[in-house]
């Protein structure tokens, strides 16, 4: 026994290892921007790029993907240009700071950063001394904050009216839409004055991405605002209508996919309107992450919650391969009955419906508990698809470093499909000499081969979960064949036949 706990310690501490992960550091670089320096600040999910030009952000170019995903830029501005992402003329760049009118010629700021040792947080400072309006814009960036950036803006002068651009506003058919946030609830278009208590900022949300601004400090005196810059390209941003002396504005940037979890951690959950699904989504995803917490891998998060769903389904499930069980022992005898009604198809109905009372079979039996198990499976996937930063943020699992990519050497397709193969074996094992074979046995003995095919690229905790999913339903299987061989009541297994085995009523 001491050697068998020493051997699954042993194990489970090399599971541990595979399992280890750390957040990627944050990498710097500098690069020339239409001769004027810019900072590059790689992370886990985006590159940010900040310019002397301006002072501005210039990129946050979002080059994580996951499945069905692509890479994009949040920064509203850039455009496709011969399939390349290029900033489209006359765009003013977020935190540009106006004094006054629409700059024409935008200022040259001091651009400075430092990172700390371990290389997870990196501060950029801007700065700009002028005659009317001195400025210094501080950007914290955190290896592990997903897609938010934490904003600070010091700003010093007298009576000025001072603007801070926080982008260009697309229009058009397919364009974001201008999101206002009143008291935790979005807005359209700008509430009436006095139907709220507090200004908590603006932002554009399309469908896959958002860029929005949330005020947390120094908001008092600072509205909205949209105008045109001189190049006459509309603009949206924060207006503070006159400096007094000195003022701070704290914020928290967003700019990253539009993903309700991560949207709601930064504050931001009030943009986001979910219907019923989308509510009960959110509850799985809430759940799944708990087990994530739980266990402190999303491996073994998944694991958990395929023992979970499984437990929960069992007696479902027990009825399911019960009844199917029950089904295939009475096939030669509604073959039988097939054959003799067979002119007779209100006869053959009426026999076949006293055949499953006399043996208490219910033929819909087996069809509720897939009812159940379908809807799981859509869940985790969705859930996966948008944890996905969560978990490429995560440690790894064994030999996958992200759960919500692909296997890289398809092993779980490969575990999954021998898996189904086998199950299909036991399944026709199971089955009465003159029922096996035929159509039917060649779907279900195809079937595996084509969703590896066709789902080979689909993210590897899913196929983690259905790899677990069919081994936890092939030993519920033999369980049920066990007790069904008690009572009597199952078919034993095909040996060798030339016709139907014969079966006594």
């Amino acid at each position: 026994m001491g050697k068998i706990s020493l051997a699954l310690g042993a194990i489970l501490a090399f599971l541990c290892v595979l399992s280890l992960a750390s957040p990627q550091p944050l990498e710097t670089q500098w690069v020339d921007r239409d001769g004027y320096r810019a900072l590059e600040i790689t992370g886990s999910l985006v590159r940010y790029r900040f310019r002397e030009l301006g002072g501005a952000l210039e990129s946050a170019y979002i080059y994580f993907s996951s499945y069905r995903s692509q890479a994009l830029d949040a920064v509203p501005g850039w455009t496709l240009v011969n399939k390349q992402l290029a900033l489209a003329p006359g765009v003013s760049l977020p935190f540009e700071v106006w004094a006054g009118d629409a700059l024409s010629d935008p200022d040259v700021y001091s651009l400075r950063y430092t990172v700390d040792e371990g290389k997870r947080v990196a501060v950029v400072r801007l700065s700009k001394e002028g005659e009317s309006l001195s400025v210094e814009k501080l950007f914290t960036v955190r290896t592990d904050a997903l897609y938010t950036v934490d904003v600070e803006l010091r700003l010093s002068g007298e009576g000025e009216r001072v603007r801070v651009v926080l982008g260009h506003r697309p229009i058009g058919k397919a364009a974001p839409e201008l999101v206002f946030l009143y008291d935790g609830e979005a807005y359209s278009s700008l509430p009436a004055p006095g139907s709220y208590a507090r200004f908590e900022g603006l932002g554009l949300v399309s469908k896959e991405a958002v860029f929005f601004f949330r005020v947390i400090d120094g908001g008092v005196g600072v509205v909205p605002f949209q105008d045109q810059n001189a190049s006459g390209q509309p603009v949206f941003g924060l207006e503070l209508q006159s400096l007094d002396g000195e003022a701070t504005l704290k914020g928290v940037l967003y700019a990253g996919r539009n993903r309700y979890l991560l949207l709601d951690k930064a504050g931001l959950g009030g943009l986001m309107d979910l219907g019923l699904f989308s509510r009960f989504l959110v509850m799985v995803m809430r759940f799944f992450e708990w087990l994530y917490h739980l266990t402190g891998n999303y491996g073994w998060a998944i694991i958990l919650f395929t023992l979970i769903t499984r437990v929960v389904l069992y007696p479902l499930m027990r009825n399911q391969l019960r009844s199917m069980a029950k089904m295939q022992r009475l096939a030669p005898r509604i073959k039988k009955l097939q054959e003799r009604y067979k002119d007779d198809r209100e006869t053959l109905q009426k026999q076949m419906m006293e055949l499953y009372r006399q043996e208490r079979v219910n033929p819909l039996g087996g069809c509720l508990p897939m009812i159940f198990q379908f809807p799981l499976l859509i869940l985790l996937w969705q859930a996966i698809l948008y944890s996905a930063e969560q978990i490429h943020l995560s440690p790894g699992f064994l030999w996958i470093r992200d759960l919500s990519q692909p296997d890289p050497y398809y092993v779980l397709v490969v575990l999954t499909t021998g898996a189904m193969l086998f199950q299909q074996w036991l399944t026709q094992r199971r089955m009465p000499a003159g029922q096996a074979g035929g159509g039917g046995q060649a779907i279900g003995w195809l079937f595996p081969v084509m969703m590896a095919v066709l789902f080979m690229s689909f993210p590897a905790g899913l196929w983690l979960y259905y790899f677990l999913t069919t081994i936890f339903q092939m030993g519920q299987q033999l369980i049920i064949d066990w007790e069904l061989k008690r009572e009597g009541r199952l078919t034993p297994p095909r040996i060798a036949s030339d016709g139907p085995e014969s079966e006594g009523d």
